[in-house]
């Protein structure tokens, strides 16, 4: 009998297993990919991450724990460095390359397996794993179960297949230059970035580069010091407490907390921009106010969109589309037999400031999640 199995391994369930690994409880996480992998295809070089290295896996909960920050600079002899480096925010490859030390120091991590199945006894769940190489499949009991799916790229229905989405964009990095137009759709962080990425590399002498949004504004990140005050435990309190309409409506007032753009990479961006000779400006295109109705493939792409203000219609006309259009929960198919409870018109989970789904029938074992979907978060 396991105290807990963990459904996936991203940092959530990373960062679970390590403040579990001092504690006597009995852990197993499991996940299908090969090994841990965060975010591969937005390992853009000098991106940075948007939140201080404080918020790593453990050290808010636990800045005693051996699998902290600052613990793994000590390890690679890099501590002194970084304190001459004076500063809170960190690459995202150096973040990632801590996420990698973690892993590999939990026994309790076990990659190349598959959860097929949770059946819920009475007791206990029942969880049924198989092996991705070898097909073999085994079944554990547990007390409990924590959902750390994650979540999937989203590309719209109406946006042809060979459409990249932003998750692939390292890999499709040198095949992008190669064309002789790149389109971007997309309104936040990634998209930025990529626009960044794609200014700043070696391009053909005739390389067209354009930066779709349906936004008015590129909205800045907000890093005020009281506006972050939303991501404190005392205001993640209240804000469960809230009814479920309340929620939804705070949420959408977090907008700029969680999906605007640094004010590093817009500077970047426009210092970039106007070192630019005026020939090559011209063929730098960021264009506002477009919600992208469609995309199509014949020998080109064919954006159709809608002009958000004047309502009209307009083309463009690619080589490439690189689509920075966000993800959308993965949620395994047996949570649909499971008595979970939900709220809403939107029939959500209900999910308590404990992380705890809601169940419709009263039990000692539970589910939990490793984020609340509306509550907000501060990973990024």
């Amino acid at each position: 009998m396991y105290d807990l199995i963990g459904v996936g391994i991203g940092p959530m369930n990373l960062g679970l297993s390590a403040l579990a690994h001092p504690t006597p409880l009995r852990t197993l996480f499991f996940d299908e990919s090969e090994q841990f992998s965060w975010h591969p295809g937005m390992m853009i070089k000098d991106s940075m991450m948007q939140t201080s290295f404080i918020s790593d896996l453990v050290t808010l909960a636990d800045p005693t724990s051996p699998f902290t920050y600052l613990n793994y600079l000590r390890s690679i002899n890099r501590l002194h460095t970084f304190y001459f480096y004076e500063k809170l925010l960190i690459s995202r490859q150096e973040y990632n390359a801590y996420l990698k030390w973690v892993s590999t120091q939990l026994e309790d991590l076990h990659f190349s397996t598959r959860v097929i199945d949770i059946q819920d006894t009475g007791d206990s769940y029942e969880v049924l794993v198989e092996e991705v190489t070898t097909g073999k499949r085994t079944t554990y009991e547990t007390r409990n179960v924590v959902l750390g799916t994650g979540a999937k790229p989203s590309i719209p229905s109406s946006f042809d297949e060979g459409v990249i989405h932003n998750t692939q964009y390292v890999m499709e990095k040198e095949h992008l230059l190669k064309q002789a137009k790149v389109s971007i759709v997309g309104s936040g962080q990634s998209a930025a970035e990529i626009f960044l990425d794609l200014l700043t590399s070696d391009r053909p002498e005739a390389f067209e580069l354009e930066w779709i949004s349906r936004s008015t504004i590129f909205e800045t990140l907000e890093t005020g010091k009281l506006g972050e005050e939303i991501f404190s435990p005392s205001y993640v309190q209240y804000f469960n407490s809230l009814p479920l309409a309340t929620r939804q409506e705070a949420v959408a007032k977090f907008a700029r907390s969680q999906n605007g753009i640094s004010p590093e990479t817009l500077q970047a961006i426009y210092e970039h921009l106007y070192d630019l000779p005026r020939d090559e400006v011209q063929r730098i295109k960021i264009r506002a106010n477009l919600e992208v109705d469609q995309i199509t493939h014949e020998n080109d792409f064919t954006i159709s969109m809608r002009h958000t203000e004047l309502n009209d219609q307009r083309t463009s006309n690619t080589a490439a589309v690189v689509a920075a259009t966000g993800f959308v929960p993965s949620l395994p198919r047996f949570t649909h037999r499971l008595d979970i409870e939900f709220e809403g018109e939107q029939q959500a989970w209900k999910v308590d400031a404990n992380y705890r789904i809601g169940r419709t029938l009263f039990w000692h074992h539970h589910l939990y999640a490793t984020t609340n979907l509306e509550q907000p978060t501060h990973f990024k």
